[in-house]
């Protein structure tokens, strides 16, 4: 047992003392995950009537549409169908039905074969039965006939739900959920399942449905239902409907205002609104006071300021990491060191170094798609110059923050770790890149 000498309580007994102050009365409704009541959502009457106009007929056991969700992070998508989906699950076992809501976030899978795996667990939860099947030893057709059979066994309707669809890319040329959007949106002749299905899909980006081949495009007709950044307005109202997340009186008059103007400022994203609120709650206790102040908020935004752009970068895919990696590797190499990077010589960059990792290496076009994503979030800007009569137009890169920086951030990914062994041999790469493309043109 481990003791502090000045007071005598062990961590156990720091652990089980309930504390007599801070300021939060339900810390719950400032967590941006936490499903929330209808009456909480604001500013999407839009989005949130046409969501329970596509779900509402599984109450009369009529078919359903698949929908596509779509725009900037923080905006709702999440949220409502959700919220709808756990009103339908609720009417519909008033009705003695079972709706499966089997959701999950393709961020973590990478894989259709793990996605579909996931699918399989989450059904099995919701059950409270057995997978029936292993994550690794079987073919993805037998995952997927097991998911089948639990639908069949369990299920009256289904709604598959796959939070951000755009990150299950796989390690292939051609993103892995292309087939995983093909298969789902088959599922009710593939299953032999009596019921109502819908595939939902949710993506930041508004274009999704270009990404997909040919045959999943011929098979996903999603109701495409786009959700647009919130004001400050909209954000003010969201945060007041979770004030009493706190004790009454202590949050300061203005400290919603002032997080909702933050938030407003980074594109309208209510989830880091909500996060910002709870992080200046949080600030409040640990310096011991019972009110939420202005200060704490400053405080909060600029902690959350210096960090979020390399944690953006953490929580990329590898493919996406080397991307930015070889942006980078390019700028920090370089002789002088440019303020724009042209996308040429990133690109051989990237090509080297997924040789160096033994990685797949994809096509120029895929590269750059996943450098300019990164503007989205800050990471960087990027414009096309034209060289001249005659001489194209090219790509060029600016990184909002420190190469080498960036560099560090993603080495502490083990995957990237011993690039910090290959300094010698990247830079006479990228100086060499350089020098033919600066010669070339």
């Amino acid at each position: 047992m481990l003791n502090d000498d000045s007071d005598g309580i062990s961590i156990r007994e720091r652990l089980q003392t309930e504390s007599s102050g801070g300021v939060f009365a339900n810390k719950d409704l400032v967590r941006s995950d936490t499903i929330i009541d209808e009456d909480r959502i604001v500013g999407r009457n839009d989005q949130l009537g046409r969501v329970v106009d596509n779900l509402k007929p599984v109450l009369q056991n009529e078919g359903l549409p698949d929908m596509l969700l779509s725009g900037p992070s923080g905006t709702g998508k999440s949220l409502i169908i959700h919220a709808v989906c756990k009103q339908i699950v609720e009417l519909c076992e008033s009705q003695g039905k079972t709706f499966g809501v089997l959701s999950i976030n393709c961020e973590g899978p990478k894989t259709a074969d793990r996605a579909v795996y996931r699918l399989v667990k989450a059904a099995a939860n919701d059950l409270d039965v057995d997978p029936g099947v292993p994550q690794t030893g079987v073919s993805t057709d037998q995952k997927l006939e097991r998911l089948y059979e639990l639908m069949r066994a369990y299920y009256d309707g289904v709604i598959f739900i796959l939070d951000e669809i755009d990150m299950l890319e796989g390690p292939y040329q051609e993103a892995e959920y292309n087939s995983l959007i093909y298969q789902l949106s088959r599922a009710r002749k593939l299953a032999d399942f009596g019921g109502p299905i819908s595939l939902t899909t949710i993506t930041n980006y508004a274009d999704f449905m270009k990404n997909l081949n040919s045959r999943a495009q011929s098979s996903y007709n999603p109701d495409d239902i786009f959700f647009d950044d919130y004001d400050a307005t909209q954000l003010r109202h969201i945060l007041k409907y979770r004030r009493d997340a706190f004790k009454s009186g202590s949050l300061s008059e203005d400290v919603i205002p002032l997080v909702a103007a933050f938030g407003s400022q980074t594109h309208g994203d209510a989830r880091k609104a909500i996060d910002l609120l709870r992080w200046a709650g949080e600030l409040a206790e640990r310096r011991g006071a019972d009110t939420v102040t202005e200060d704490d908020v400053r405080e909060a935004q600029e902690k959350y300021t210096e960090n979020r752009k390399l944690r953006h970068i953490s929580g990329t895919s590898t493919q996406k990491k080397l991307s930015i990696y070889a942006v980078a590797a390019t700028a920090h190499y370089a002789t002088d060191h440019p303020e724009w990077i042209p996308a040429g010589p990133a690109f051989k960059t990237y090509q080297f170094i997924a040789e160096t990792m033994d990685v797949d290496q994809y096509s120029r076009e895929t590269f750059v798609n996943h450098v300019t994503e990164q503007s989205t979030y800050g990471v960087l800007d990027f414009e096309r110059r034209g060289k001249g009569r005659g001489r194209g137009v090219h790509m060029y890169f600016s990184l909002s923050e420190d190469p080498e920086t960036i560099m560090e951030t993603i080495r502490e990914d083990s995957r990237f770790a011993d690039l910090a062994h290959e300094d010698a041999t990247i830079t006479a790469v990228v100086r060499e890149r350089l020098k033919n493309f600066r010669t070339d043109n």
